[in-house]
């Protein structure tokens, strides 16, 4: 999809996003990190990850009302699979109107991703995609979800997340190291930084720690 479609349907599906987002934000603060969707700059960036050409399983973690999703979609392969992963009700339900067969929506916590994933019978995600808000979960809660992603997570596979504030950096050191990449998405409301790391392939994989998560 080239920008300027993407601008288009941005603009053809904004007027009705926007109450369900406003009422996802004011409903479920700790669940929903801003009160508009993500923007079109946003969804251009993420449909250029090159690690979406390839990949045969895509998880998405926080949907939302599916802008980023449009743009993954876009990116990813015809026999692909893309599984959504969503807590807010009225979200599901807007996901849920997406007719392409590859999509697969759940309504649940990102944290129950390992059993969804057995439940749904889907094989190791080669890329994993999350707009979850690290900085509103506990310390003890954002290790859990790194960790439950990280193991996952198929070898040599890419963990992508764009956040407004940078604690995820310090949360996912213990198991990914630093970003592989970091780029601001400047004229994003408000802005945001997409953060991509790669999973070791099986040889080089990194021990979890082992110790008690320590807020």
């Amino acid at each position: 999809m080239s920008s300027t479609q993407l601008s288009s349907q941005e603009s053809a599906s904004r007027p009705s996003v926007i109450p369900c987002f406003l009422r996802g934000f004011f409903e479920n603060p700790l669940q929903v990190a801003s009160f508009v969707p993500s923007s079109v700059y946003l969804q251009r960036k993420l449909s250029s990850l090159a690690c979406l050409q390839t990949a045969r399983c895509v998880v998405e973690l926080g949907p939302g009302t599916g802008e980023t999703t449009r743009a993954l979609l876009e990116a990813m392969p015809a026999d692909s699979q893309l599984l959504c992963v969503e807590v807010v009700s009225e979200f599901v339900a807007r996901l849920q109107e997406f007719a392409d067969p590859r999509v697969t929506v759940v309504e649940n916590s990102a944290l129950a991703l390992k059993s969804i994933l057995q439940q749904k019978k889907f094989p190791a995600p080669e890329v994993i995609v999350s707009g979850v808000p690290f900085s509103v979960m506990t310390p003890e809660e954002g290790r859990q979800l790194i960790q439950t992603i990280y193991q996952v997570l198929a070898p040599g596979g890419a963990f992508v997340t764009y956040q407004f504030r940078n604690n995820v950096c310090e949360l996912a050191a213990d198991c990914f190291g630093t970003p592989q990449s970091r780029e601001l998405v400047l004229w994003n409301l408000p802005p945001l930084d997409v953060y991509l790391w790669k999973k070791a392939e099986r040889k080089t994989q990194k021990r979890l720690p082992t110790a008690p998560l320590k807020a």
